[in-house]
């Protein structure tokens, strides 16, 4: 019922202004309308994707500089804590990591799995490596004392 109600009110739109029409010409310019209205949707959904995309990372960035900036604000406290003569509170024993943030960001796991596996070389046994660097992965936040 809806699609006979919507074909009378598109069926006599106008295709070209002047000068003679032929049903193949006609044809022709309802497909290239009906092809550019299909591309025009497919770049929407392109765009939005995109955005949504640049708003994860976004917020991952932003993430990422705000545990830095409160593992910096710690290091202060620990260290006052200890200028003082102070016992440091628990809350401030262990180090705020980047890698704590609830955020996550998918593309970058897969990137940095792909990376690690290429460093690793994937099990290959080649040796190259020395042992210790295929092992250690360090945070910089081991010695904070």
């Amino acid at each position: 019922v809806n699609e006979h109600k919507n074909r009378g009110r598109n069926s006599r739109a106008r295709l070209q202004v002047g000068g003679a029409l032929s049903v193949d010409e006609a044809r022709a310019l309802l497909k290239e309308k009906v092809e550019q209205a299909a591309a025009k949707d497919a770049a929407k959904e392109a765009r939005v994707a995109r955005q949504a995309t640049n708003q994860a990372r976004r917020q991952l960035h932003r993430a990422g500089i705000e545990a830095r900036k409160e593992e910096r604000l710690r290091k202060k406290r620990v260290k006052a804590y200890q200028k003082a003569g102070n016992p440091i509170p628990p809350e401030d024993q262990d180090p705020i990591r980047e890698d704590q943030n609830p955020i996550r960001d998918p593309e970058a796991e897969a990137e940095s799995e792909s990376e690690s596996e290429s460093r690793n070389g994937s099990g290959s046994g080649s040796g190259s490596d020395s042992p210790g660097e295929s092992q250690f992965q360090w945070y910089g936040y081991e010695n904070y004392e």
